[in-house]
């Protein structure tokens, strides 16, 4: 497989690099830094010759993959003859909390998007609705030729969602995989790259490999308050669960567990959240934590770059970067930051500039309280602590236990939070909850200090310190490991095998560069699945970047009401579909049928009614 290989090539690349890297000794160090920058770069520059030549294809990506592995060997003959310190290798416990973790992300992310023993594509609850816009732009990105940044779901509108991570899964159905496992593969890589970073940032943070620990424990199944609504059931109604139980919007419960409602039902924080930590942990590696006068440029480059890579990986990720490093700019101020800030402007400025000048909705909005909708400050604080379940009061513990150092380097983070609570970037609210994460990631480092502290009071006597910590863990984790079990049992259909089949269809009979008319269904197997564009997709997701599409929808309406061939001409409409999708738009069917404008050139049925495309005839 061309996409297995390209991906060995990009770790290969990603850890000769880190060879160079001498602020980062370890291999688990090196390890991480293969995952993330080797991704990173063979992926840009995948992406980039791809607008150059007009297509993503299988020559392109050898081409790159070859290139990697020669520039890859190159690097590690030269570091033969160079003396470089001995690397460190990894202690038992990183190995086994990988190794822990990996599974538990794993066993949920080959649930989340999956084939049944029928061949139906299926997605969890919290995916079916995500995955099927992520399955669109990895499709676009596949087929597409001429490939431009044209909007797959919007005629006449650019691409503004940051969209690298589905161009990386591109890449690997192209390199042969399935649409399931060049998704699921993706974000099983840059997921233990996550993993991984978040352990060696929390050890660094905390000098402790058990603070990791804990702390990944706590972010991956973090709980709230609502394992309160399982007290009183029997196990069974708990553990089989037919609803979630740290989302209850109906009961004031909204944030969540974050590997449900977040890391992976919106794929692109995995990617976007790793490069962030790690441009955490070289912040704190050398402004809070290195002790000498002399500080590692060539850290702060690396830093630099990869923030100015996060726009089009997670461009909310690099808001929060952008305002954090502010922040720690106006405490620590050295003229090192200079090494940090310039590849961060030169690498970011092209895709700002392309992302704003594209954006159509208002920046920002005012709405006090978040989800709870309420300027009441001691309702919002009580809120959190709803939401933030037992692991609240292992944070406040723990800004106790940190020392000052610590704590400066918590304030743009709690800032972030304080201001998220008012300020909404988004025109949907609940999208706030992606600035929110990189508070909760900070917090729950914090947090992993208070178990720490307990298990080291020497006046209590062992077994009882233990069972605290038990306790402790226990309730901060029991609704969020309730929502685990849920989420790897209780899957929906995307696509049906037939649906599957008229998207194949589509694929192999109409030319890439096609403009086809579709209802907006969010799981119409042509948009979702065939590389097309269409005129008009899912309303919710794009009200919810920002775009404005009330003509086009009025003139669909037209199109479908009367086969108004001005219409038609208008957006250049290639292809028609007449289908029980469209059923709402109500469509002439005996109009089309009757026309020799439009030419019937494929018919199925369905099992409620037949699905036709007709292609347009000038």
């Amino acid at each position: 497989m061309i996409g297995i290989i390209f991906c060995l090539a990009s770790f290969l690349l990603g850890t000769s690099i880190a060879l160079y890297f001498r602020g980062f000794p370890r291999i688990e160090e090196k390890f991480t830094l293969g995952i993330i920058l080797g991704f990173t770069l063979t992926t840009w520059i995948t992406f980039i010759l791809s607008l150059i030549i007009g297509s993503l294809n299988i020559k392109l990506i050898l081409v790159v993959t070859i290139i990697s592995v020669f520039f890859s060997l190159a690097l590690l003959k030269y570091a033969q003859k160079k003396k470089f310190p001995s690397i460190i290798l990894p202690s038992k416990t990183y190995l086994l909390t990988i190794i822990l973790f990996s599974l538990i992300f794993s066993l949920v992310n080959f649930n989340t998007f999956k084939f049944d023993t029928q061949g139906n594509l299926r997605a969890m609850s919290t995916a079916w609705g995500d995955y099927a816009l992520h399955l669109t732009y990895m499709m676009h990105f596949s087929e597409k030729t001429p490939l431009t940044l044209n909007h797959p779901l919007l005629v006449k509108h650019k691409l503004i969602y940051p969209f690298l991570t589905d161009f990386l899964s591109a890449i690997m159905y192209k390199g042969g995989l399935s649409y399931v496992n060049s998704i699921v593969f993706i974000n099983l890589i840059l997921g233990i790259g996550l993993i991984s970073i978040i352990f060696l940032f929390t050890k660094e943070f905390s000098h402790s490999e058990i603070a990791a620990l804990f702390c990944l424990l706590l972010l991956f199944l973090n709980g709230n308050f609502g394992f309160l609504f399982a007290l009183g059931k029997e196990p069974k109604e708990i553990f089989f669960a037919q609803s979630f139980y740290t989302k209850i919007d109906s009961k004031g419960l909204v944030w969540g567990n974050a590997l449900s409602v977040l890391f992976l039902s919106q794929r692109t924080i995995i990617w976007g959240m790793a490069i962030s930590v790690f441009i955490y942990l070289i912040l704190l590696k050398e402004f809070f934590k290195n002790n000498e006068p002399r500080i590692s440029v060539q850290n702060l480059i690396l830093g630099g770059f990869l923030l100015g890579c996060l726009p089009l990986i997670h461009t909310s990720s690099f808001i929060v970067l952008i305002f954090v490093s502010l922040i720690l700019f106006i405490f620590r101020l050295r003229k090192e930051w200079i090494y940090f800030i310039v590849p961060a402007i030169i690498v970011s400025l092209p895709q700002v500039f392309y992302l704003i000048s594209n954006t159509l909705h208002k920046s920002f909005w005012l709405k006090p309280g978040w989800m709870l909708n309420s300027p009441n400050p001691i309702l919002i604080f009580l809120f959190w602590i709803y939401n933030f379940g037992f692991i609240f009061f292992l944070l406040i513990k723990g800004l106790f236990l940190v020392r000052k150092k610590e704590i400066i380097f918590y304030l743009p983070f709690l800032i972030i939070f304080l201001l998220a609570n008012f300020i909404m970037v988004h025109p949907l609210d609940w999208d706030n909850a992606k600035y929110f994460l990189h508070w909760f990631f900070i917090s729950c480092v914090i947090a992993s200090f208070t178990p720490i502290k307990i298990l080291e009071t020497s006046r209590w006597k062992k077994p009882d310190r233990l069972f605290l910590v038990i306790i402790l863990l226990f309730f901060s984790v029991f609704s969020g490991v309730i929502d685990y079990i849920y989420l790897n049992r209780i899957s929906f259909v995307m696509a049906n095998k037939k649906e599957q089949a008229i998207a194949s269809w589509v694929r192999k009979n109409i030319t890439p560069s096609a403009l086809i008319l579709t209802s907006d269904t969010h799981n119409h197997p042509v948009s979702m699945l065939s590389g097309r564009s269409i005129i008009l997709g899912y309303r919710g997701w794009l009200w919810s970047h920002g775009y404005k599409y009330d003509e086009i929808e009025k003139d669909i309406q037209e199109i479908y009401r009367i086969a108004d061939l001005t219409f038609i001409k208008k957006y250049k409409i290639t292809h028609i579909v007449i289908s029980p999708y469209e059923k709402e738009l109500k469509p002439n069917l005996r109009t089309f049928l009757k026309s020799n404008r439009f030419k019937e050139i494929y018919k199925t049925e369905m099992e409620s009614g037949f699905f036709r495309i007709f292609e347009v005839n000038y």
